[in-house]
């Protein structure tokens, strides 16, 4: 079983699943979408090497039946499926809870049919499934020690200081994927860095923070960018990158992220938030 659900772009809803006007007879495209690869061939050589591969966008084609009135709900569709409009497709199953953005490039209707049947064609350049809810992790250099209920009979600490701390990030999508790091500085922090410590890659800025201050590392395609939040006032600060810095991705399954400053490493909390991405349901 399913739910699928689409939204237009005033964030109107219609659920077409258990929908006593439609009835969905096929949805095609919700698996993994085709990769194109460049290649070059070699004189003399058999076969050709990859020089690069990338996955195409993908093409959704929804085909309904159409329950009496016929021209009521045909025209109700219309609201959601007007060629050109953005749309938003959700889909949910046993496993997963998703959704995919795109156009409306196709409509064709079998008015004289004796069931009208119509085939929707929606193209999505971001050929992956998002999950519905984004994943946050914190961590900081400070171990929370402090737990209730409780009764002291000696001494005992509230939180503890480790001068090396990694957690490891899960990414339980298909495909890696950019995420928003937040550095935030309880004090004066200076030149704090992220690392992927499984894979030795750096994100790392020559700034001196001050209480209060954040910095936002936003690696997500088409989204990149790193600024300055300090007294409510966003500054780009790409210009201060350490040399070898790196736009972080996080790969399917485990990634191991730390932080490191050279002055008061517990005064920074990192916050790693993520979106998982599928490549079909």
């Amino acid at each position: 079983m399913f739910d699928f659900t689409v939204e237009n772009k005033y964030g109107e809803k219609l659920t077409l699943t258990g929908n006593e006007n439609y009835v969905i007879k096929s949805i095609d495209g919700i698996d993994p979408a085709d990769a194109s690869f460049g290649m070059t061939k070699s004189a003399g050589a058999d076969g050709a090497d990859v020089n690069s591969a990338s996955v195409n966008t993908k093409k959704i084609t929804i085909t309904l039946a159409i329950n009496a009135p016929a021209e009521e709900n045909r025209i109700r569709l219309y609201q959601f499926f007007m060629s050109k409009e953005a749309i938003r497709l959700y889909y949910k199953n046993g496993q997963r809870n998703v959704y995919i953005d795109g156009y409306v490039q196709t409509m064709p209707i079998g008015f004289f049919e004796k069931k009208q049947v119509v085939q929707i064609g929606v193209l999505c350049p971001n050929p992956f499934f998002e999950a519905k809810a984004d994943k946050v992790e914190e961590f900081s250099s400070v171990r929370k020690m402090f737990e209730f209920p409780f009764e002291i009979e000696e001494p005992i600490p509230f939180s503890e200081f480790e001068e090396f701390i990694e957690r490891n990030v899960v990414n339980s999508g298909d495909v890696e994927t950019g995420a928003i790091f937040e550095l935030h500085a309880k004090g004066e922090v200076v030149n704090p860095t992220i690392y992927l410590t499984d894979t030795n890659k750096f994100f790392g800025v020559n700034i001196t923070m001050k209480a209060g201050d954040s910095i936002i590392i936003d690696t997500r395609k088409r989204n990149k960018k790193v600024v300055l939040v300090r007294d409510g006032i966003t500054t780009n600060i790409i210009g201060k990158m350490k040399d070898g810095s790196s736009w972080l991705v996080l790969r399917a399954g485990g990634n191991l992220i730390s932080t490191t400053v050279e002055q008061s490493p517990e005064l920074l909390v990192a916050t790693v938030e993520m979106t998982n991405k599928y490549g079909g349901v």
